[in-house]
């Protein structure tokens, strides 16, 4: 009888793997929520940010897959150069370009990944098409002008690790970029999956694995990505762009772990911060944390070039 019940148990497993893996993961990994924000409170966040003669210029740039992207600029007077803000999963432009506020002598860029503000159908690929969205909004501003040692990429979460990633492919097609400010970005998309699947599952994720890999093999084929090339931590292997990473030691949805498997050098650690938590409980916050990289790669002495 024991034997019966292990059998049955088994095969409950299989059947449960191969539900989950090809019918009920990929969808949660390819339809991440978009927040359901108005015009009214898009002008709103972008007048608080547009101060002192500060102007917002809106241009549309076609990313992966031929996708367009909003994609929005606070030119400053004055400004040291350009940051590009990079949103999480579930969130969009607009959650993140508030920290705009934080680095008030630098142009502001932001855009939703895959143009999900205006499109939530697209599929969030989790850095397989996101990488081209960042690539080709730096080739655009390039093509106004912006020297690539004057660009800086921001990033939180799905952020982080698409910087990264996109970092990997222009430093293929060029020099680096001024640097990249990144906050809990996840090692590998099969690492983003396992942990954050252990959050609802607990120690059972194990029992998870192979539902996981079908189902982030059936997403890639789904979306058209290769799921596999999604690995920030072989994209930060080489890279010459300065880099700087900042997470919580109670980070459960991308760990220490997985972090400091990146091997960035410049890595602060924040005890007792969970996920996108660290930056603000630094002494003089993000943006304090975020001058402190600036200044030091504008003077030459990061590991990158200085900002021209």
């Amino acid at each position: 009888r024991s034997l019966l019940v292990a059998v049955l148990a088994l095969v409950f497993w299989i059947l449960a793997t191969l539900v989950a893996g090809f019918w009920l993961l990929p969808p949660l990994l390819l339809a991440g929520p978009v927040p359901a924000r108005t015009e009214t409170e898009r002008a709103a966040i972008r007048a608080r940010l547009a101060s002192g003669g500060a102007l917002w210029k809106q241009v549309r740039v076609l990313g992966g897959e031929g996708r367009p992207l909003e994609v929005w600029r606070l030119q400053r007077t004055g400004s040291r150069g350009v940051v590009i803000y990079l949103h999480g999963f579930g969130d969009d432009a607009w959650g993140t370009l508030g920290r705009a506020a934080e680095l008030a002598d630098w142009d502001a860029v932001g855009f939703s990944f895959r143009g999900r503000d205006r499109d939530p159908a697209a599929a969030c690929t989790l850095g397989g098409w996101e990488r081209q969205d960042v690539a080709a909004v730096v080739k655009d501003l390039q093509a106004e002008g912006v020297q690539r040692g004057r660009i800086i990429l921001a990033g939180w979460s799905m952020g982080a690790a698409v910087a990264l990633l996109a970092l990997e492919d222009l430093e293929r097609d060029g020099g680096p970029l001024g640097g990249a400010l990144l906050e809990c970005p996840f090692e590998d998309l099969q690492a983003a999956t396992r942990d954050h699947l252990r959050g609802t599952l607990g120690p059972f994720e194990v029992l998870a694995r192979p539902a996981e890999w079908l189902a982030l093999g059936r997403a890639g084929r789904l979306a058209r990505f290769d799921s596999a090339a999604v690995s920030p931590r072989r994209a930060a292997r080489d890279l010459r762009t300065p880099l700087a990473v900042v997470t919580g030691a109670a980070d459960r949805e991308t760990p220490v772990a997985g972090v400091l498997a990146l091997g960035v050098p410049d890595l602060t650690v924040v005890p007792g911060a969970g996920h996108c938590e660290a930056g603000n409980r630094l002494p003089g916050g993000w943006g304090g944390w975020a001058r402190i990289r600036l200044q030091r790669w504008g003077d030459g002495h990061g590991k990158g070039p200085a900002i021209a």
